[in-house]
């Protein structure tokens, strides 16, 4: 049985019972201050955690990456008959005029722009799939060493040895 009693002449609680209220009431008080103790240390996690990504997303981002190479299959080829190199571009990204194309022909070494080797079919200054460039030569090549290297965005996109041979 309990010991705080409601005591219906009076229609008052005992001293007991406004104790046990009190006491009621100071526990809530003490366990509501927990929860915001609580809640409290989630926030300050949350937002140490939102601090912590934006500081290294904005260093990560701030890196500058390098431009991609551009994926294209070339096929180089001689014809000796009429003394003419060819480059053709069988397949993928089209190439501007500023790609750099190195040929070499025993110990000489040309280097070209694409504009300067390029016949171009639909003339938009670019090299595009199935259009080829063309460099005419007019020494005799046998026994000497023929290769093509072409550059774009400081990548080797070919280097091929059309004729192996002497490079003096």
């Amino acid at each position: 049985m309990s010991k705080y009693r409601f005591n219906p002449n009076i229609n008052k609680y005992t001293s007991d019972t406004i104790k046990c209220h009190y006491r009621d009431a100071m526990i809530k008080k003490i366990r509501s201050k927990q929860a915001v103790s609580e809640v409290v240390g989630v926030v300050l996690l949350l937002g140490i955690t939102i601090t912590l990504f934006a500081v290294i997303n904005s260093n990560v981002s701030q890196f500058i990456f390098g431009t991609s190479i551009p994926l294209v299959n070339l096929v180089g080829t001689i014809d000796k008959t009429q003394k003419i190199i060819y480059i053709e571009h069988n397949g993928g990204e089209s190439l501007e005029g500023t790609t750099d194309i190195i040929i070499t022909i025993g110990p000489n070494t040309i280097q070209k722009n694409t504009s300067d080797l390029l016949i171009d079919s639909n003339s938009d200054s670019k090299w595009n799939l199935g259009e080829t460039l063309q460099y005419s030569y007019n020494d005799a090549i046998t026994g000497k060493y023929i290769g093509v290297t072409v550059i774009d965005s400081n990548a080797i996109l070919l280097s091929v040895v059309l004729q192996k041979g002497s490079r003096s």
